[in-house]
């Protein structure tokens, strides 16, 4: 059966390696990996007949994976770490060049072989990082999003590298050589930009109406492929095209559509393509090199591992990130197998040299995912040897701090948290850990405290034993939970606060005893919806009852089922029924004149009038005796059925709703 036989051993090998990294707790990648090992040429046993072949298929399977991520990958994702996702990682990219040539330079190889070498080894395997973290359920954390950014980016640069490096074999080294094919890529891009942006999507749109789902997917399916194989007729890559398809189709209304459907193909030919790896690692190569392959990935490793979280520490980001970006991008970009396959097919690259880049690549895909595990625990380690920082506080209050509200984490939430609490006069510290915020923070009069929120010696100086409430502020799990455990250690009943990025982390927060997990992104959805309702001239009660509705449906109550607060729970189901309104009293209407007690009001409405407002003053005390007034605003408390009949009643205007 030739190639259908090689694809039913794949995909069955696929399987059980799948299985059996699931069984483990690994990443489905390293399972397809050392399935593709064991059924490789060099291993012996059940193989497939024709590697060559496979290894095509492989490259649709690269398409598909970029395309998908370019479906993924938004302009507007980038907007919050778009320093170091583009200006970081040129940086890290122009270093790891550099590395990576002199590497190869002082292993003696010549120079356009240790140039191919750079280019392999400049960016980080998109797919195996976002694969690794979703199966960590790390997804959403801003790390994760710095990791998968910059990785993105580093492939948009690196691929153009490697259209100039194949442009340079053919025509040799000169400006013209290096201009073409930059000129080339951008052209295409900037034509992808403009017409493919009008074209895809009304695409899309076209067949979508068809309601065919099978048209649909193998219409998204043809555009990646097409576009990639367009690339790859005007001497660019395959790869570079699909993901700029991808980057087009995201911008359209049916970007997300695409990649719900493109999910069953491109997992099915990630599998292909990671099997693919494992076959072309020879066992017996690793053996008789072992040394000089175990040196050149520890030298990679280690100095791109430098080279990204030094990138992080001088974009500003602390804590855990430079730790994740050592550990978490390990692995070496899928497109270094297409470099180093274009550097060996145009002879560039011996295949000696060939052989040991390899092997470096496949080793750090194996390697990556075990790393990135080790994130969480060496965190925990470093925390615990790194010298506390210098205690550094202003702005507290003479008489100390007690019964107050430690913010941990600092940032845009926590000053505004602080300037809340400081208008209300209730006793504050926040805990801020970057020093240009805590500067400004300082002008702004707030009460703060320097440091790290996650070290002991921090906490024991915000006086959490005394507080009455912990916020935590942070945005990564590892660094929540660092200071969750700091303060209970110390008030193992302080009721804590914490936000979270993903429903991984607010169910694992919770699993581990914090009292309240805020979602921002949905505290942000129904405040929008409740200026949006306000806007529609929707009674503020109303408003109020139909959001904390959905509130709670949305984020379920730590206090509910709890014995103490059922009164209070039924008081406040209770009031949601009951509106307080203001009514103003236009000239001519028939209440004006008339004493309270005169007026149908109670007797034949129903109502309460709890306050009257009268030119700058308010009555809140009032008495049957009170003449009424025009422009008088009057507040009356009922059900919503009262207001609305006693509104049209009387032919009031309705001024503004209060909760």
């Amino acid at each position: 059966m030739g190639i259908a036989t090689d694809l039913i051993i794949v995909v069955i090998v696929g399987l059980l390696g799948g299985l059996a990294a699931r069984k483990l707790n690994q990443p489905l990648i390293l399972g397809y990996i050392l399935a593709g090992i064991a059924v490789g040429p060099f291993t012996g046993g059940v193989t497939v007949s024709d590697v060559d072949e496979i290894e095509q298929l492989a490259e649709i399977g690269v398409a598909l994976l970029l395309f998908s991520l370019g479906l993924e990958f938004s302009l507007k994702s980038l907007k919050p770490i778009r320093a170091i996702a583009l200006g970081g990682s040129a940086l890290q990219v122009l270093l790891t060049l550099l590395v990576g040539f002199a590497l190869g330079r002082y292993l003696g190889w010549e120079t356009t072989p240790s140039l191919w070498f750079s280019v392999a080894i400049a960016s980080s395997s998109t797919a195996v990082i976002a694969k690794t973290l979703a199966s960590r359920g790390q997804m959403g954390t801003l790390s994760s999003r710095v990791m998968l950014g910059m990785s993105i980016v580093q492939d948009i640069l690196v691929i153009p590298l490697m259209v100039i490096m194949m442009s340079l074999e053919s025509s040799g080294v000169s400006l013209v050589g290096v201009l073409k094919p930059l000129i080339k890529v951008i052209l295409f891009v900037a034509a992808m930009l403009y017409a493919g942006a009008r074209i895809i999507p009304h695409l899309m749109e076209r067949v979508a109406r068809w309601e065919s789902r099978e048209l649909f997917v193998l219409a998204v399916t043809a555009t990646g492929l097409g576009v990639g194989y367009l690339t790859y007729s005007l001497d660019l890559s395959f790869a570079f095209g699909a993901f700029i398809a991808g980057l087009v189709l995201s911008e359209s209304d049916y970007g997300r559509a695409a990649l719900n459907d493109l999910v069953p193909v491109r997992d099915l030919f990630g599998l292909l393509f990671f099997v693919t790896i494992g076959m072309l690692f020879d066992p017996s190569f690793l053996v008789a090199r072992w040394r000089t392959i175990a040196a050149l990935l520890a030298a990679v490793t280690l100095a791109r591992g430098t080279i990204l979280a030094g990138t992080g520490r001088l974009f500003g980001y602390r804590n855990v990130i430079p730790l994740a970006l050592f550990l978490g991008m390990i692995p070496l970009s899928e497109i270094a197998f297409i470099v180093l396959q274009r550097g060996l097919d145009s002879g560039a690259i011996p295949y000696d040299i060939y052989a040991l880049a390899l092997n470096v690549v496949i080793l750090s895909m194996l390697l990556g995912p075990l790393a990135t595990g080790l994130t969480g625990p060496a965190y925990g380690l470093v925390k615990r040897l790194k010298k506390p920082d210098a205690i550094r506080t202003v702005n507290l209050p003479p008489t100390g701090l007690a019964d107050h509200v430690v913010i941990a984490g600092g940032g845009t939430f926590g000053r505004h948290i602080g300037f809340v609490l400081r208008s209300l006069e209730h006793p504050y510290l926040i805990i801020e850990p970057h020093h240009a915020t805590f500067l400004k923070g300082q002008e702004e009069g707030l009460s703060l405290l320097f440091g790290d929120p996650g070290q002991d010696a921090i906490v024991e100086a915000a006086g959490i034993e005394r507080a009455r409430l912990l916020v935590i502020t942070l945005r990564g799990r590892l660094e929540t939970l660092d200071v969750f455990r700091a303060a209970r250690k110390r008030n193992g009943t302080i009721p804590v606060m914490a936000r979270a990025e993903s429903r991984e982390d607010r169910r694992l927060l919770e699993e581990r005893g914090v009292t309240r997990v805020i979602d921002p992104e949905m505290e942000a959805g129904l405040e929008m919806a409740r200026q949006a309702l306000l806007q529609l001239d929707v009674p503020a009660t109303v408003v109020h009852r139909e959001i904390e509705t959905l509130r709670r449906a949305g984020q379920a109550d730590p206090f509910d089922g709890r014995p103490e607060h059922e009164a209070l729970s039924r008081l406040r189901r209770a009031t949601e029924r009951i509106q307080l309104e203001w009514i103003y009293l236009h000239e001519g209407n028939p209440l004006v004149g008339k004493r309270l007690s005169e007026t149908p009001i109670r007797s034949g409405f129903g109502l309460s009038v709890v306050a009257v407002g009268r030119d700058e003053n308010a009555f809140p005390d009032v008495t049957g005796s009170l003449v009424l007034r025009a422009g008088d605003y009057v507040a009356v408390v009922g059900t919503q059925e009262q207001n609305r009949r006693f509104v049209e009643a009387f032919g009031t205007k309705r001024a503004r709703s209060e909760p």
